[in-house]
């Protein structure tokens, strides 16, 4: 196809056309070039939105993805290959204080104590949390509850 008519070949029921601009192919590649940059930024703002991070594995599933590009496709397709954490599940706080505390009295039924003491080992580490002096944590260390952990101290008075 050319750009000149050929008036040779002219019906005269047909207009004649001016030739086109030499630079309008040019001008039609550029529209098509930013077109295509229009797209390709586009493109990146949904997987921005998405929270698809830029580089390591986001940066694959970015360019090997094909499917419907929206935020809410794009989300569920890296939730289904694991590049995006599930939603978090909301966990009711109070039953798992209540079966905290029904694991808390089994366990004491079974040693013999009483599930409303802590273990000696928790005790004694609240403790020395709670010393503010070495020798408050040599007191501790030195006392009932060193004791009953086998806490040995250099000098103690036995």
């Amino acid at each position: 196809m050319t750009d000149e008519f050929d008036e040779e070949n002219e019906t005269e029921g047909t207009p004649k056309r001016e030739p086109l601009d030499p630079n309008i192919r040019k001008e039609l590649r550029e529209a098509q070039a930013t077109k295509q940059e229009l797209a390709d930024l586009k493109r990146s703002v949904i997987f921005d939105k998405a929270g698809i991070p830029e580089d390591g594995l986001g940066s694959m599933f970015r360019n090997g993805y094909n499917g419907d590009v929206s935020v809410e496709a794009v989300k569920a397709k890296a939730t289904e290959y694991g590049l995006l954490k599930a939603a978090p599940v909301q966990i009711d706080e109070t039953s798992n204080d209540s079966e905290l505390e029904a694991l808390r009295r089994t366990q004491g039924a079974t040693t013999g104590g009483d599930s409303a003491q802590p273990d000696p080992q928790q005790a004694f580490l609240e403790a020395l949390a709670a010393a503010k002096t070495p020798e408050d944590v040599m007191a501790v260390s030195r006392g009932d509850l060193g004791r009953r952990l086998g806490i040995v101290t250099v000098g103690s008075q036995q």
